[in-house]
């Protein structure tokens, strides 16, 4: 996201203004209806200062010039040179938490009374990251900062300084805003360590991406923010699946190179399955994150709770329009078929009355596949799931009257007796009386027959 380019842009440029400061002073020198030194003395100070290359003598300099002339007329290049003197002594191996806060402390009251001073706003930002640790009150003046230079850009750059090119300037200006954006990231990340407060963090990135929409290593550091909450608030889910293919996707400007959006996506196609339950979906989820920074008001990806629930509702609406076959398939079958099945039967199946109302069922409903005999059954193969596949086999004690075909409907209710798996097939005991819709009648007897046996 922020390169070491654009920091040497900057400091480039801040090297140029120490020049800045030595042309203008002297410039100034000849023009007696500018500024001008009080006297000689001044300039001499002003000159040994400038001209020494050691930051620890130089400041002695600068201090002591301060207090000799405390109403300069350069008092505000004055402090630009003890600012830039503090940074060199700050950088110095070896030196001390304080000098980091003395560049702040500067940076600060330039700032005060000049909010669009490129120098301060650059020095005070990178020194404030160079604190270990940063306070939580350094955070926020970083945060502070770096979104002024952000937003006004234009006003910071509006004066170009003497003795800096126009191709520096640029070059500066156009490295400031992504060095605006790498701080304001390294705030929310630096909190974020500091306080595990996933939920500040998930803010402020939602607030740095609505900056530049184009930033893809925020979009996801944000989506793992967000599913680090995952457990208070799992509704987020979706929104950080699509942050995630945010990074896969996104190849403009300010896009993750291009092995680390393999990486992304690989990672994607292994989250995304857990939480939708497949991969169904996820090549139309890449799409519209490759066009779209922030994911639609309408967004949503079904989990695999929501689909659970949706088949849930799509059963008890089917269970409603055939309460028998939900009995029969649902409640009898599949738990039949189960590998603990036998259990299952001899524990809720066997011996009792079904339907036996369960479900408000009271009577079963097949079409005859056989019957053993072909007339006068005493059993019936039914077809209750499927037509033509007998799964319910009705027993009787007597033999039932005549014959019926095969594909007519019959309506029964009795006691299970015993089942097999394959065929899947449940043995009921029926009484005649428990049999609805049977038709057959056996043939009348003969009349010389029946004239026999009544003379006997």
């Amino acid at each position: 996201m922020f390169s070491k380019q654009h920091l040497m842009v900057l400091l480039s440029v801040l090297g140029a203004f120490t020049l800045t400061f030595v042309l203008a002073a002297q410039d100034k020198q000849q023009d007696k209806k500018g500024p001008d030194w009080k006297d000689r003395a001044e300039y001499d100070l002003y000159d040994a200062a400038q001209k020494d290359q050691n930051p620890q003598t130089r400041l002695a300099t600068l201090e002591k010039w301060k207090q000799q002339y405390p109403a300069s007329d350069f008092a505000d290049g004055r402090r630009d040179m003890i600012l830039t003197t503090y940074q060199q002594l700050a950088a110095a191996p070896g030196a001390t938490p304080d000098k980091q806060r003395q560049v702040i402390d500067l940076a600060q009251e330039i700032l005060k009374e000049k909010p669009n001073n490129f120098r301060a706003l650059s020095a005070l930002l990178s020194s404030v990251q160079a604190l270990k640790p940063p306070t939580p009150a350094d955070l926020d003046l970083a945060d502070k900062m770096a979104n002024y230079l952000y937003d006004n850009l234009d006003q910071v750059y509006a004066a170009k300084p003497e003795g800096v090119t126009d191709a520096q300037w640029k070059q500066a200006k156009d490295a400031s805003k992504p060095y605006a954006i790498t701080v304001m990231k390294w705030v929310i990340d630096t909190r974020k360590e500091q306080t595990k407060d996933n939920a500040r963090a998930q803010q402020d990135l939602e607030k740095l991406l609505q900056k530049d929409t184009t930033q893809a290593a925020v979009a996801y550091d944000l989506a793992g923010t967000i599913l680090a909450q995952a457990k208070q608030k799992p509704e987020q889910q979706p929104v950080a699946l699509f942050y995630y293919a945010r990074a896969a996707a996104y190849d403009g400007p300010n896009a993750l190179p291009a092995a680390e959006r393999t990486k992304v996506r690989e990672y994607l196609a292994k989250v995304y399955p857990q939480y939708h339950g497949s991969a169904e979906g996820m090549d139309q989820l890449l799409a519209l994150a490759k066009t779209n920074a922030t994911p639609p008001a309408d967004f949503k990806i079904k989990s695999t709770v929501d689909i659970a629930q949706e088949d849930a509702a799509k059963a008890a609406e089917e269970a409603a329009k055939n309460p028998m076959m939900t009995l029969w398939v649902k409640t009898l079958k599949e738990n039949l078929l189960k590998p603990d099945g036998d259990m299952f039967f001899m524990m809720n199946v066997e011996g009792a009355g079904l339907p036996g109302g369960a479900n408000g069922v009271t009577k079963f409903k097949g079409k005859i596949v056989s019957m053993t005999p072909a007339t006068r059954p005493k059993e019936v193969d039914l077809a209750i799931e499927k037509p033509g596949v007998g799964d319910a086999k009705l027993v009787f004690e007597t033999a039932l009257a005549g014959k019926m075909e095969p594909g007519e409907e019959l309506e029964f209710e009795g006691t299970a007796k015993s089942f097999t798996k394959e065929p899947f097939t449940i043995t009921f005991a029926v009484d005649k009386d428990q049999l609805v819709g049977w038709t057959g009648k056996n043939a009348p007897a003969a009349k010389g027959k029946a004239a026999a046996k009544k003379k006997q």
